[in-house]
């Protein structure tokens, strides 16, 4: 066995990568609105999906027991 694992201090890391640091790539000073805020829904719209996903269900459902009986 070598010496030079005895170099490294008690105190670190098994993984230097994994150290805890500060994250400084973000500006904390600046508050943008919340998504919410900015969505551009119209009213009315998507209200008609749910009557397309009730003839897919229908289809597929009277399809299933076509093929099982």
């Amino acid at each position: 066995m070598s010496d030079d694992d005895r170099d490294v201090p008690a105190d670190a890391p098994l993984n230097p990568a994994l150290k805890r640091t500060t994250e400084t790539v973000y500006d904390t000073e600046r508050t943008t609105p919340a998504p919410v805020e900015t969505a551009s829904a119209k009213e009315g719209e998507g209200e008609g999906w749910p009557i397309v996903w009730l003839v897919v269900v229908v289809a597929c459902v009277a399809i299933s027991l076509y093929l099982l009986f």
